[in-house]
């Protein structure tokens, strides 16, 4: 937790990038598992900033896994953080496996060595414009501040 810059509040989440591996997966920066329905429509958002010092470019990775036996990826997609000032990044997918009671959003970041900074984090069910504030759709919203608060 960092508590130099935050876009909400007075805490992020800084990632420091140690050694780049070239595959993102190898590491992850992941919530607890939420329960999704096959066929709905769904939103991963965050406010992210990559660290000036270091680069203007960093790619991550938006991540979607279960827990079932050698957890298995069900929705993978890279994004490239482009802005030294807070950005809010999105993607929005169809949930097209069968309905997920254990699935972990995240973001891979081991591609990169680079640091960089996530706020906000959240998944909600259907699009951009869907999202409605302050309501806890899939919990993260609620968890995200509470993680922010404790440390």
């Amino acid at each position: 937790m960092d508590n130099s810059t935050a876009h909400t509040g007075a805490k992020s989440l800084k990632i420091i990038g140690l050694v780049a591996t070239g595959n993102a997966l190898n590491a992850k920066a992941r919530h607890e598992m939420v329960p999704l329905e096959k066929a709905r429509i769904f939103t991963i958002a965050f406010w992210a900033k990559v660290d000036a010092k270091e680069a203007p470019l960093r790619k991550v990775s938006i991540s979607l896994q279960t827990s079932d036996d050698l957890w298995p990826g069900f929705y993978n997609k890279t994004l490239v953080l482009d802005s030294i000032e807070w950005k809010e990044y999105s993607d929005t997918f169809l949930v097209d496996v069968n309905e997920l009671n254990d699935a972990w959003p995240g973001l891979c970041i081991a591609e990169s060595d680079i640091d960089f900074w996530i706020d906000d984090f959240r998944l909600f069910e259907g699009g951009t414009g869907d999202e409605i504030i302050g309501y806890q759709k899939a919990r993260l919203p609620g968890i995200w501040g509470k993680i922010k608060t404790q440390h």
